[in-house]
């Protein structure tokens, strides 16, 4: 099932990703757009929210964080820059699921097979001044939108 958001502001966004983590039994989100779409922003805000109270930075040049909230791992990657998929094995992809809480993955097809499968697609769009989101819950028939 699929919904669509307007996230044409960071208030906007905020309310966004209330409403997905009202339904968060899922683990993997697999986060899709383009340079600038809004991607680490809808983390940074998901973390806020979670209770996170540090600065939450883009992975683009570490290629992954982990942030710990309480009993919680979050695991966010950014593949853009990933030169090889071996590379995700210097990162211990191998371990994500079974470490993390949530694991939120921007440029997930760069990672080829070691990536965990997504549970959730978020698919954010920047087109003439509007900012969207449409997410898809794609696990095992499960639908919480």
């Amino acid at each position: 099932m699929q919904q669509d958001f307007d996230i044409a502001t960071l208030e906007l966004l905020d309310a966004a990703v209330a409403e997905i983590r009202q339904h968060a039994n899922n683990k993997v989100y697999y986060l899709e757009g383009t340079l600038g779409a809004g991607k680490t922003a809808f983390v940074r805000s998901w973390l806020r929210q979670a209770g996170y109270p540090g600065a939450v930075q883009s992975p683009t040049y570490a290629l992954m964080h982990e942030y710990y909230i309480g009993q919680h791992t979050i695991i966010h990657a950014d593949l853009y820059r990933l030169a090889t998929v071996d590379e995700l094995l210097y990162l211990d992809v191998r371990d994500w699921e079974t470490r993390a809480t949530y694991i939120f993955i921007e440029w997930a097809q760069n990672g080829g097979d070691l990536l965990p499968k997504a549970d959730v697609i978020c698919q954010f769009s920047y087109q003439g001044g509007c900012r969207t989101l449409s997410v898809t819950d794609v696990s095992c028939g499960k639908s919480h939108y």
